[in-house]
C-alpha cells in the first residue's frame, strides 16, 4: 500500500523506512500502542514492501504492481502468515505449527514474515515457546509482533523485539481519513475525531453507528437528569441498558462532556472541544458547576467507567454514580 494510505505515523514510518534503507530489519519488532491506531495495517505495509521486487530501497512504498504486491494485496501470499487467538488465547499449537514452518526456506523470496496480532493474549505456554524461537530466530524470517498491551508479554520477550510504539492518532488526522473516505462533512468529522480517543478504528465504527444520533440522545438525558426530577433520574438510570459495550459508550459520551465543560470554564476556547456543536450541554453544566465539582464529576464517570470494565455489577454501578452526580445539588436545593 503506499505511504499515503497510512494515516499518521510519520515517525514510526522514518524508523521503519531507515531501515529499510539500511538493510538492518531486526528479526523481530513489537509494534505496540492503544487499539485502532494502525498498528496492523503498518506492519502489512511492511511486509508488503519487504516482498515487494520492484521496492526503492530509500522508500517504505511498494511498487503496488508486481505479482508479490498483487499477492499481499490479495491475501494469499505465501510467505505471508498471521497468528491470531483462538478464542481467548494464542494456543501452543499454533507457535508449534509456526515454528516447525521457519525451519524451511521462504517459498518466493528472501524472507517470511509472521504477523502475530494481539500477541499480549499469549498463554505462558505458547509466551515460553515463542521466546525460543526469539532467542535462535531461523534466518529469513521476520516476526511482527502487534499488541495494544505490551505489558501483558514477558519481559523476556519484550527484549528481544524491537520495539515500535505507536500513539494515538491526533484529531486532524482522524477528521481527513473521515472526509476522504467517509465523505463526512467537516463538522460531523471533527466531532467523530474528537470523540474517538485517538483511535481510527473507533471513529469507523461511530461512523457506521450513527454516533451523532447517539452522542446527542445521551447528552439530552444527562441534562433531565440535572433537572433534579425524580423520575427524569430514575428513566436516566433505565436508558443505560444492559449491554456493557452500549453502558461503557453512554459513559465515554458524559465523561467527555464534563471534561469539555472544565476545559472551557478554564480556557473559553472552544478549540479543543470535543463536543463544539453542543456548546448548549457544555454552558448549561457551567452554569449548574463550578470546577471542583466538574472535576468531581469526570472522576465519578471514570469511576463507573473502570468499575464496569472489571465487571463489576452493572444497575449497582451506575445507581451510585447517577446519585454521586446529582447529590450536591440536590443538597443545595
Amino acid at each position: 500500500m503506499p505511504r499515503r494510505s497510512i494515516y499518521g505515523h510519520e515517525k514510526q514510518l522514518a524508523l521503519l523506512t531507515g531501515a529499510l534503507e539500511k538493510n538492518r530489519i531486526p528479526h523481530a519488532y513489537l509494534f505496540s500502542g492503544m487499539t485502532g491506531v494502525g498498528k496492523k495495517t503498518v506492519a502489512i505495509a511492511l511486509a508488503k514492501r519487504i516482498h515487494c521486487n520492484n521496492a526503492n530501497v530509500a522508500s517504505f512504498d511498494a511498487c503496488n504492481r508486481c505479482p508479490s504486491c498483487l499477492k499481499t494485496d490479495h491475501h494469499n501470499h505465501p510467505d505471508l502468515l498471521f497468528l491470531e487467538p483462538e478464542g481467548q488465547f494464542i494456543r501452543i499449537k499454533a507457535i508449534r505449527d509456526l515454528q516447525a514452518q521457519m525451519q524451511y526456506q521462504p517459498l518466493e523470496g528472501k524472507n517470511r514474515i509472521i504477523i502475530i496480532d494481539d500477541a499480549d493474549r499469549m498463554n505462558i505456554t505458547s509466551a515460553n515457546a515463542l521466546l525460543k524461537t526469539l532467542e535462535e530466530p531461523a534466518p529469513g524470517n521476520l516476526l511482527i509482533l502487534v499488541s495494544g498491551n505490551p505489558a501483558g508479554l514477558p519481559k523476556t520477550i519484550l527484549s528481544r523485539c524491537q520495539q515500535v510504539r505507536f500513539s494515538p492518532l491526533n484529531r486532524d488526522t482522524i477528521a481527513s481519513y473521515l472526509r476522504d473516505h467517509h465523505a463526512l462533512e467537516e463538522e460531523d468529522a471533527a466531532m467523530i475525531a474528537g470523540a474517538s480517543g485517538g483511535s481510527l478504528a473507533r471513529a469507523i465504527e461511530m461512523v457506521s453507528g450513527n454516533y451523532r444520533a447517539f452522542r446527542d440522545k445521551t447528552l439530552d438525558d444527562l441534562m433531565a437528569m440535572h433537572d433534579r426530577d425524580i423520575l427524569k433520574l430514575l428513566g436516566f438510570s433505565a436508558e443505560f441498558g444492559k449491554d456493557r459495550e452500549d453502558i461503557t459508550r453512554k459513559l465515554a459520551v458524559i465523561q467527555s462532556c464534563y471534561r469539555d465543560a472544565l476545559v472551557f470554564r478554564e480556557t473559553r476556547s472552544e478549540d479543543s472541544l470535543i463536543n463544539r456543536d453542543r456548546m448548549d450541554v457544555i454552558s448549561s453544566l457551567i452554569r449548574r458547576f463550578d470546577g471542583t465539582e466538574l472535576l468531581e464529576h469526570l472522576r465519578t464517570v471514570g469511576q463507573a467507567l473502570l468499575a464496569i470494565d472489571q465487571n463489576a455489577n452493572k444497575a449497582l454501578t451506575l445507581e451510585s454514580m447517577m446519585f454521586k452526580l446529582v447529590h450536591q445539588r440536590q443538597q443545595e436545593a
